[in-house]
């Protein structure tokens, strides 16, 4: 695509210094009340108003790179060609929607808030009846530690190990998880999102397979050898300049409808797929101890955190995603783990990277 900054203008660009610049503050503070100033070289006729951004060919939208620390909750303004104006627009501009997911927005699970009265704040809590309890399920646990939870039964048992549930709402899912979430170091319970009911009928047969000790088998896998092999079987992704929006929230899918809420007691939520071998990707050779090893892998280096896994989903939480300096090469982690990424809606490698550094939301899916 030609350059726009070599195609003729009838109107002068502006110089360095009088171009708007990247700013903290809100858009009406976005440029000084006296606006940009005519240049000292000018012609008599050239007026301000020649010279702001709209005359320019350009207009002033959100920076793509995150606030610095501190900063105000306001969008940074830069300028950029006006995607309605008559200019060519470079492929690397994008002015993308960047809704702000409040509630994931914590680095790391920290204690729930309180008020008062003791209560958590983050959502209503019903009354603590110790008649629900059922033996053996986490109720007593999360009780103990203030969290008052709906009477929960047995979804799943595999051996010794035991994942009970309960029904939460769209609206509450991500609450009830970060919740829980935050309360797992004291409780030992580990929560994730599973979907929907009916696929976990029959003590879960549509959702794992019968396999030996997936969890010991995990510790023998190198996950950095797995992904390597799996990548070389995947073949070549198709690479280019990123056409995808950029996105820099963490929207989940799986909580966008009503489903089922699991809890198993474990002290690491990657191990959860080896617990119960899941199988949700079995069509590319991944059971539920390759899970494990390459989750665990990416929770060391990114503290990334299982969030849901239903029929053929796995979501997670990624509180310190990649650099940008390596993200070509955990978006080809990503792409040997799951290929179907760049099967269904993700065109390149580098629109998976741009994802991967600005999203702390993960979403993989085997067709």
């Amino acid at each position: 695509m030609p350059d726009p900054a070599a195609q003729p203008s009838a109107t002068p660009e502006p110089e360095p210094d009088s171009e708007p610049g990247p700013t903290s503050g809100a858009l009406d503070d976005a440029a000084p009340e006296t606006g940009p100033q005519p240049r000292a070289d000018a012609p008599e006729e050239d007026s301000i108003a020649s010279t702001t951004p709209a005359a320019a060919g350009l207009r002033l939208v959100p920076a793509l790179d995150p606030e610095p620390e501190g900063e105000s909750d306001a969008p940074r303004l830069v300028a950029v060609p006006d995607l309605d104006g008559d200019r060519p627009v470079p492929s690397e501009i994008f002015v993308p929607e960047r809704p702000r997911r409040e509630l994931l927005s914590l680095d790391k699970p920290e204690p729930p808030r309180r008020s008062g009265t003791g209560r958590d704040e983050m959502m209503p809590r019903m009354e603590a009846d110790e008649a629900l309890d059922i033996e053996g399920s986490p109720r007593a646990d999360l009780r103990a530690a203030g969290l008052a939870v709906p009477k929960m039964h047995q979804l799943v048992r595999r051996g010794d190990t035991a994942m009970w549930a309960f029904a939460v709402r769209s609206s509450e899912a991500l609450r009830w998880w970060l919740d829980i979430r935050q309360a797992a170091d004291q409780t030992g319970w580990m929560p994730v999102l599973l979907g929907a009911p009916e696929e976990w009928r029959d003590n879960g047969e549509a959702i794992i397979h019968e396999g030996d000790d997936e969890l010991a088998r995990a510790d023998e896998i190198d996950s950095a050898e797995l992904l390597h092999d799996k990548a070389a079987e995947a073949g070549e992704p198709a690479r280019g300049v990123p056409i995808l929006p950029r996105r820099g929230d963490s929207d989940f899918a799986t909580p966008q409808y009503e489903g089922l809420l699991g809890l198993v007691e474990t002290d690491a939520g990657w191990k959860i797929p080896a617990m119960f071998p899941w199988k949700g990707s079995t069509n590319w050779e991944l059971y539920g101890a390759e899970h494990a090893a390459v989750l665990r892998s990416w929770n060391r280096r990114f503290e990334a955190e299982l969030v849901a896994m239903t029929y053929d989903v796995v979501e997670l939480y990624v509180p310190r995603p990649p650099s940008a300096e390596e993200a070509i090469a955990v978006a080809g982690e990503a792409y040997a783990y799951c290929p179907d990424l760049l099967d269904s809606g993700v065109p390149t490698l580098e629109d998976l990277a741009e994802h991967m550094i600005r999203s702390r939301a993960w979403y993989f899916r085997w067709a």
